[in-house]
C-alpha cells in the first residue's frame, strides 16, 4: 500500500572493511559481480564520507563507527596511548587488562573494553530489548571487541598465536559448541586452502592495478603470484606437522582466506543463534581485516589487493544470499564502512612525480633524542617541558606541527581544520602514541610530553610498505553504504562522517540512540 512503513528489520548487520579507502570501490567497480555489486546497485551510497579524527589507525576508527562519538570522547585515541597527568604519563595498551584472560590461552595477555568510555550500538540494541542477541566477529585481533564494547554478546576474533577464534573472559568463560566446532572442523580446512594464494583477477582487469615492478620491495615482501608458504621455508621445516600447523595459523592471516573464514563463522552464528529469526531484533557486527593486512604489505593498488577485493566481493555475496534465505532480504538491514583509508606506497608516488617521503627509524630516533634532551632541563614545569619539546620538534623538516596541550584542550572555535581533527584524537589524560614514537625504546615518544605531532603531507613512517594514521584526506576518506528496509537506492554527496553510521543504523532499526552524540542520522534520500 502506498505510504506504508517499511518492515522493521529483524537483523542489523554492520560490515566494517578495515583500511578500505573509498576510491578502491570506484576504481574496480566494473569487476565487481557479488556483494560489492549488490551494495552499489541496491544500496544508498554516501560519496563524501570522512573520518573526522587525526589519528587514523584501526582502534579509534572502529570504536567511532560503533559509538557515534569521536575518540576524545570514547577514549580510544590510539591503539596505545600515554595515560596519566602531565609529568606522570606512561604508555598503556588501549585494551590490555590483567584482570581478564584470553579464554583457553593462558600465555596470552588478557584484554577487555574497560577503557572504552562510551556505549556501542550493540549496547543500545540490548538496552532497547534485553532479548536481542548480538554477535561481534573479526578477522583482526581484538577488532570485534572494539565494536562490541561493554555489552556481553558473543565476541570472537582470530588469534594468530592460538590459530583459532578466541574471546576474552570479560565476555564469557568458555566457548559455545558452534564456535568450538568451527575451530575444530572448518578452520583447519580453510587454513590449508589459503596455501598457495593463487591469482584470480581476470586478464582484462589486471591493468587497473599497478605493475609489480613498481611496488616497494621491502625485506621479505614476495610480489609474484602464486604466493606459497613453502617459499618462506628454504630449510624444509614445514615437513614437521607442528611447524606446519603453527605456520598455517600465521599464513592464513596474510591472505584473503581469513576473511572468508570470518564470514563463514558469521553464517554459523546466524544458524546457531537463530539471528533474525525470532521475535526480537538481533545484531551482527563483522570486521573483515585482510584489506588492511594486504594493503600494509603490498600497497592499496597492488595486484594482491585487487585479488583480495574480488574474493571479498564474492564472499560478501555468499553471506547476503545466505541471509536472504535464512532471514529474508526485506528483513535484513546492512551497513558497510571502514575505520580509515591508507596512502599510496611512497615510492610509487615519487615515481609519478608526487611529494612523498619514507621516514626512517633513525630520523624518528634523532627527533626523540632531541626532545628528550630538551625535556631534561632542570626546574621546568610539565607545561614548560611541553613547550620546549614542541619547539625542538618543529625544527625537523618532516614535522608540520608539534602541538602542545593548550590549543588541543581549548573548547573554543578553531579556524585550523587540523587542530580540530587533533582535538578529536586527544584527551588531557590520554595522548596518542602515533606517529612519533620510538621503535627501539619501549614507552618513549612525543606523547609522553603531551605533544601531538602532525607529519608533513606525504611523509610516512617506515613500519610497512604502506602505513596509514595521518590526518590527510587519503587516510580519512572511506565508503559508507546502507541497504535494506527503509533504505532507497541511490547516491548522495551530502557530507557524512563515520560518527553518523551508528545513529543512522539506530534510526533505521527503530531503537533510541543516546543523546549528545557527535554523529547524526543521515538523510537517506538521493539529492534531487
Amino acid at each position: 500500500m502506498a505510504g506504508s512503513q517499511p518492515p522493521r528489520p529483524k537483523l542489523v548487520v554492520l560490515i566494517t572493511v578495515d583500511q578500505l579507502r573509498a576510491d578502491l570501490l570506484d576504481r574496480y567497480d566494473k569487476l565487481f559481480t557479488g556483494g560489492f555489486r549488490r551494495l552499489r546497485d541496491r544500496g544508498m551510497r554516501f560519496t563524501n564520507t570522512t573520518v573526522d579524527h587525526a589519528i587514523t589507525v584501526s582502534h579509534p576508527g572502529h570504536v567511532t563507527l560503533a559509538t557515534g562519538v569521536v575518540p576524545s570522547r570514547h577514549g580510544i585515541v590510539d591503539a596505545a596511548f600515554f595515560e596519566g597527568l602531565p609529568g606522570q604519563r606512561h604508555l598503556v595498551d588501549s585494551l590490555q587488562d590483567p584482570s581478564e584472560s584470553i579464554v583457553g590461552e593462558p600465555e596470552q595477555k588478557g584484554v577487555s573494553p574497560r577503557k572504552i568510555l562510551s556505549p556501542t550500538i550493540s549496547e543500545w540494541i540490548v538496552a532497547a530489548d534485553p532479548q536481542s542477541r548480538c554477535v561481534a566477529l573479526g578477522s583482526g585481533q581484538y577488532s570485534s571487541l572494539l565494536h562490541a564494547g561493554h555489552a556481553r554478546p558473543d565476541v570472537y576474533w582470530y588469534s594468530i598465536q592460538a590459530g583459532r577464534y578466541v574471546t576474552s573472559s570479560f565476555y564469557r568463560k568458555d566457548y559455545p559448541d558452534w564456535v568450538d566446532r568451527f575451530n575444530r572442523e572448518q578452520l583447519p580446512k580453510l587454513k590449508e586452502a589459503s596455501n598457495p594464494w593463487e591469482l584470480r583477477v581476470p586478464e582484462e582487469g589486471r591493468d587497473l592495478a599497478f605493475p609489480d615492478e613498481m611496488l616497494y620491495e621491502a625485506d621479505k615482501v614476495h610480489i609474484a603470484f602464486p604466493h606459497r608458504l613453502e617459499d618462506l621455508d628454504p630449510e624444509g621445516k614445514l615437513a614437521d606437522p607442528e611447524v606446519r600447523r603453527k605456520s598455517l595459523a600465521w599464513w592464513i592471516a596474510t591472505t584473503p582466506t581469513l576473511d572468508a573464514a570470518t564470514l563463514a563463522l558469521a553464517r554459523e552464528s546466524v544458524t546457531a543463534l537463530s539471528l533474525g529469526q525470532r521475535q526480537s531484533m538481533d545484531y551482527l557486527s563483522i570486521v573483515v581485516s585482510q584489506v588492511d593486512d594486504i594493503g600494509h604489505y603490498y600497497g592499496p593498488f597492488s595486484l594482491e589487493q585487487l585479488d583480495n577485493l574480488l574474493r571479498l566481493d564474492q564472499e560478501l555475496e555468499e553471506l547476503f544470499k545466505f541471509l536472504d534465505a535464512k532471514v529474508g532480504q526485506e528483513r535484513v538491514l546492512v551497513a558497510l564502512s571502514a575505520d580509515h583509508g591508507v596512502p599510496n606506497v611512497p615510492e610509487q608516488d615519487r615515481e609519478r612525480g608526487r611529494q612523498a617521503r619514507r621516514l626512517k627509524v633513525e630520523e624518528v630516533e634523532a627527533a626523540l633524542k632531541a626532545a628528550k634532551k630538551a625535556a631534561s632541563a632542570p626546574a621546568l614545569t610539565p607545561e614548560e617541558i611541553g613547550i620546549r619539546v614542541a619547539e625542538v620538534l618543529n625544527r625537523f623538516d618532516f614535522v608540520a606541527d608539534a602541538m602542545t596541550p593548550g590549543p588541543l584542550l581549548d573548547p573554543g572555535p578553531t579556524c585550523d581544520p587540523f587542530t580540530a581533527l587533533y582535538r578529536n584524537s586527544y584527551r588531557a589524560d590520554r595522548v596518542p602514541r602515533f606517529p612519533l614514537f620510538s621503535l627501539t625504546h619501549e614507552g618513549e615518544g612525543a606523547g609522553e610530553y603531551g605533544i601531538a605531532v602532525r607529519l608533513t603531507r606525504g611523509t610516512m613512517i617506515d613500519l610497512d610498505p604502506a602505513v596509514h594514521g595521518s590526518p590527510y584526506e587519503v587516510d580519512r576518506q572511506v565508503p559508507m553504504v546502507f541497504m535494506g528496509p527503509g533504505v532507497p537506492t541511490g547516491l548522495s554527496d551530502q557530507r557524512a562522517h563515520t560518527t553518523d553510521l551508528a545513529p543512522t543504523l539506530a534510526r533505521l532499526a527503530g531503537i533510541p540512540a543516546p543523546d549528545g552524540l557527535d554523529g547524526h542520522p543521515l538523510i537517506l534520500a538521493p539529492p534531487r
